[in-house]
């Protein structure tokens, strides 16, 4: 039986695997909400032992001019959380005026490239640095979304989702984060996107307030409300209803207002509600992770004080502030990160194999054969055997540290019929009670018997001066007719307009300027199915010659996703 443990300080050669998640020793389960903090703010964050924080990245001070980039803050931003060890959560939002004929800030983009192009610049600048990516804020609220569901599913979401993937597959895609606000038909809002989209969501976010103060109010509304006529349903029933049961789930705002309810209650708010949910005998462990709104209070006039801690410069702890770092000190939780796997781009009929995946124990408990901890695997299609290996007796996974869990594949005949079919592997940790927990694994796999194509050549790099022309050039190896299409930033490419050749396996591009300046890859597909080569990068400013061509590039593994 093959399970290989290892501490942090161990050497691991990453090879093949595909890797996941950024990692950061010693994070905890719990989060807050800190929009943009600054450094005072980031230490005291890091002093209460929280171990994410949710923070805006704002699309109309980043790009407040159409392909006019401006990362500096977030650049900081994302080194000083980085450098103290904390998980980021980055919440998408916020449309230039440049990009809609709507409102700014809540308007819908005109083309939905512009808004795919910048999710992509973003998750391909912090690649393995912020752990998940949520689109938008509460986009049932006219506020932040003046749009239809079905504008945020298919304009949002889903070439959100897209562009994300393909430039930080490790990275977790997080969404609705709906306003739970029967106004704002909460319910009809998730079950939608649940229903259309699920393919593209990671983990189901949401946000709940109190009305009138107390925890057992967040706790009804999310787990035991009754089913009565006329009625919006429990969180927990939509989500059973939905398919997404067993998924994570993650409460990405909840908070009390201090000035409103008195320190003392916004306390107790916060030890009621981490109690119900990660406490001793919690009611509802269902829910992955919990982020508080907010860490610090708005400076006067401001009239916010939903902080755990005042405004700056004095930042003065609050009794809420102690209530919480003592719960996360002594709470004992369990909590993953599934950082590598090896699941293969392409598996045919008949096959046995063996693959290996890499977890981190990023709770408090210890993982052992006694305590029933394993990875659970799951997946549709019939006839398929997919399970883990269990823990032998004998080996403990203390927290921080990582162990290998060999899986065991052995596929049937493909069920879904010629030519091809996508396959879903879903894994998560789970307890002794087959609950599960922490960060999820979901590969795609692409079950069929046509040899897939084998790149020999991919794009390579190139700068080109303002106004030249340039080309980016793949060779293939397929023993079925093969098919090209070129996408520059994830965006799909089309001839026009200074492109040439964007379904050949040549792509020249004339009058080059500051809009060509991007990464380019193809999607190569056969009777098979896709790959995608790795991306190459056109840069604007003084060109540099061309380097022969190399057939010794490793070959490309990605596999397009299909709806």
């Amino acid at each position: 039986m093959r399970l290989r443990l290892f501490t942090l300080r161990s050497a691991f050669t990453v090879g093949a695997f595909v890797a996941l998640a950024a990692s950061s020793v010693g994070a905890s389960t719990f989060g807050v909400n800190a929009h943009v903090p600054l450094d005072p703010v980031a230490d005291e964050i890091v002093e209460a032992g929280i171990g994410w924080v949710r923070v805006d990245f704002v699309w109309k001070h980043i790009e407040p001019e159409r392909d006019v980039y401006q990362w500096q803050r977030y650049d900081r931003l994302i080194d000083r959380l980085e450098a103290r060890g904390l998980r980021i959560y980055a919440g998408f939002g916020s449309t230039p005026a440049w990009a809609t004929t709507g409102s700014e800030y809540s308007g819908v983009p005109d083309d939905p490239a512009e808004w795919q192009e910048f999710c992509y610049l973003a998750a391909s600048r912090y690649r393995g640095r912020v752990d998940a990516w949520g689109i938008w804020n509460e986009p049932n609220i006219d506020r932040f979304w003046e749009g239809t569901r079905a504008q945020y599913i298919e304009i949002m979401l889903l070439p959100g989702s897209d562009a994300i993937r393909a430039a930080d597959p490790g990275a977790l895609v997080c969404a609705p984060d709906l306003a739970h606000l029967s106004s704002g038909h909460w319910d009809d809002w998730l079950y939608e996107v649940i229903r259309k989209a699920d393919h593209a969501i990671d983990v189901v976010t949401h946000h709940n307030y109190p009305s009138f103060g107390t925890a057992n109010e967040v706790i009804y509304e999310l787990d035991t409300k009754f089913n009565l006529p006329f009625t919006s349903p429990s969180i927990r029933r939509l989500l059973k209803e939905t398919g997404w049961w067993g998924r994570p789930f993650w409460l990405t705002e909840t908070g009390l207002q201090s000035e409103r309810y008195g320190e003392d209650a916004q306390a107790e708010f916060f030890e009621d509600l981490l109690t119900d949910w990660f406490g001793p005998h919690p009611r509802a462990r269902w829910m992955d992770r919990i982020f508080f709104y907010h860490m610090n209070d708005g400076k006067p006039p401001s009239t916010h004080s939903y902080g755990i801690i005042g405004y700056l410069p004095d930042l003065d702890r609050k009794s809420t502030f102690y209530a919480y770092q003592h719960f996360i000190s002594d709470a004992v939780i369990d909590d993953a990160e599934i950082i590598t796997h090896a699941f293969p781009a392409f598996v045919d009929s008949n096959t046995v194999m063996e693959i290996p995946v890499t977890v981190r124990n990023t709770g408090t408990t210890t993982w052992t054969a006694a305590t029933g901890h394993f990875l659970d695997i799951a997946t549709v299609v019939r006839g398929w055997e997919l399970v883990a290996n269990p823990f032998p007796d004998g080996i403990e996974v203390a927290p921080d540290e990582k162990v290998e869990i060999w899986v065991r594949l052995r596929t049937a005949p493909d069920p879904l019929g010629p030519p091809a079919s996508t396959v879903t592997v879903d894994a998560r940790m789970a307890d002794g009670e087959g609950d599960r927990f922490g960060d999820p694994l979901r590969a795609r796999m692409v079950h069929t018997d046509f040899t897939p194509p084998v790149v020999h050549i991919h794009p390579r790099p190139v700068t080109v001066r303002a106004g030249n022309r340039t080309f980016f050039a793949v060779d293939v190896e397929s023993p079925s007719p093969v098919r090209y299409r070129w996408r520059r930033n994830s965006v799909w490419l089309s001839d026009g307009e200074g492109i040439v050749g964007s379904n050949t396996r040549w792509l020249r591009i004339s009058g080059i300027d500051s809009s060509s300046d991007g990464h380019y890859d193809c999607v190569i597909t056969n009777d098979a199915g896709s790959i995608v080569t790795q991306p190459a990068r056109l840069t604007l400013g003084i060109a540099s010659p061309r380097r022969p061509s190399d057939r010794t590039t490793p070959p490309a593994v990605a596999v397009t996703r299909t709806r």
